[in-house]
């Protein structure tokens, strides 16, 4: 799994600590629970507990319930071209975690096993019409929008995303 990089690292703390900080500090000041001066200092451990803690922690556990999830069901003359890890929106909010496998004629999305969705996602190429760059959250530039013939929209996200659209346009 690709790691990511410093900048990377760093927009993801201000995306996830910051925030769940803020909460923290309003729900405390709203209730006057405490001092500012005791707020803030919760709020920067609350950042740096969320926002480096748990990438830290995470780096550690996605590869191992991805390197326990099976490899999907294949026909006959189907091959894997690649795979990595992938977060699927399927014309929801939510999104599943699992593996994305790219083979000669399908992408196929496998649920892990921590998701309320377990069945797998196949996508034959041949139904596909577009595939377009988009960002997550609009401000991450990590994910795939896949459009097929029904109009039907699967929104991506990946760890590495130009690697992808290069297999994809293979």
């Amino acid at each position: 799994m690709k790691k990511l990089n410093f900048k990377q690292r760093i927009i993801f703390v201000l995306l996830s600590g910051i925030p769940y900080g803020i909460v923290l500090m309003l729900l405390n000041y709203f209730f006057d629970l405490y001092t500012i001066k005791s707020v803030l200092y919760q709020t920067l451990l609350f950042t740096i507990l969320f926002g480096i803690g748990f990438p830290f922690v995470m780096e550690k556990l996605v590869p191992k319930m991805l390197s326990k999830l099976k490899t999907p069901e294949m026909e006959d003359d189907e091959i894997i071209i690649y795979e990595d890890g992938a977060n699927l929106f399927s014309g929801t909010w939510v999104a599943v975690g699992g593996k994305l496998f790219l083979t000669n004629k399908r992408l196929i999305f496998s649920p892990h096993k921590y998701n309320f969705q377990k069945g797998e996602t196949s996508i034959y190429l041949s139904e596909i019409t577009e595939i377009s760059k988009r960002k997550t959250s609009r401000i991450v530039d990590n994910g795939l929008r896949v459009v097929t013939k029904d109009n039907t929209k699967y929104d991506l996200v990946l760890n590495d995303r130009d690697e992808w659209l290069k297999q994809l346009k293979k």
